[in-house]
């Protein structure tokens, strides 16, 4: 196992050469392997060789970590074999003992009718079919991002931080609180002509828009401008932290 190493595929490159001892893969500058992506931990997993052999063991990370296909349990040490193919959070990397040649790993490719594979070593086809299996099921509820524009505020307003977050907060304080008025006007408007026909006194029912306020501006076109314009403030600040997050990773290649 002299030659023993970690490479990433499919982007970055980067790379670990393993050796006696423990080293860190994640995101933060303390890693040994620095895998510069917002889905990876700070501290995502560990990496250790000893006289037995080479292991990786997942640090407690958000995203988990990945042996063909499988997660694995956090602070559980997994044997690692010629060609294993890993992933930490999104980035995929392949294991070499330096000793089996170039190493074939397992190609996991997502589609609408499951997942297949294409060339697999010797050594790690063994129970390929239930890898496949469990693959499948685990992936099916780990996305590691959205996607849509509603589930792209949602990935900025809990993942955010700075004035992009502040201010997507503010827009959808005032959503509620636009949406809150317009229902309180609807109902003061049916319960008020609940009780004129239950009263028998047929009086005239209050304005469908509510009071006037604001030097005669009806209560219900406030509510209305507050949650348009609160729709407003909130998308300006999912752009502000898209591009916050845009200059943080960049800043870390």
């Amino acid at each position: 196992m002299a030659g023993a190493r970690i490479e990433t595929v499919g982007g970055s490159g980067a790379r670990l050469v393993v050796r006696r001892g423990s080293w860190l893969v994640g995101r933060g500058p303390d890693a040994d392997l620095r895998l510069p992506s917002d889905q990876v931990s700070l501290r995502h997993a560990w990496i250790r060789q000893d006289a037995r052999g080479t292991w990786v063991a997942d640090a407690g990370s958000r995203n988990g970590t990945w042996v063909n296909g499988r997660r694995l349990a956090p602070r559980q040490d997994h044997p690692l074999r010629h060609g294993d193919r890993l992933e930490f959070g999104p980035v995929a990397a392949v294991y070499s003992d330096g000793e089996g040649g170039a190493p074939q790993t397992r190609t996991w490719q997502r589609s609408s009718s499951g997942v297949s594979f294409g060339d697999v070593s010797a050594g790690t086809i063994n129970n390929a079919g239930r890898d496949i299996h469990n693959s499948y099921d685990h992936r099916q509820h780990h996305n590691y991002e959205f996607t849509t524009p509603e589930g792209e505020a949602l990935t900025s307003l809990a993942t955010g931080k700075g004035a992009g977050r502040a201010v997507m907060v503010l827009g959808l304080l005032m959503i509620l609180a636009g949406f809150g008025i317009w229902v309180s006007v609807i109902f003061r408007f049916i319960k008020a002509g609940s009780d004129s026909v239950s009263s028998g006194s047929f009086d005239a029912p209050p304005p469908l828009l509510g009071p006037e306020v604001f030097d005669g501006v009806p209560l219900g076109v406030v509510g209305f401008a507050l949650f348009g314009l609160g729709g407003v403030v909130m998308l300006i600040g999912m752009v502000m932290a898209k591009a916050a997050r845009e200059r943080r990773r960049n800043g870390r290649r």
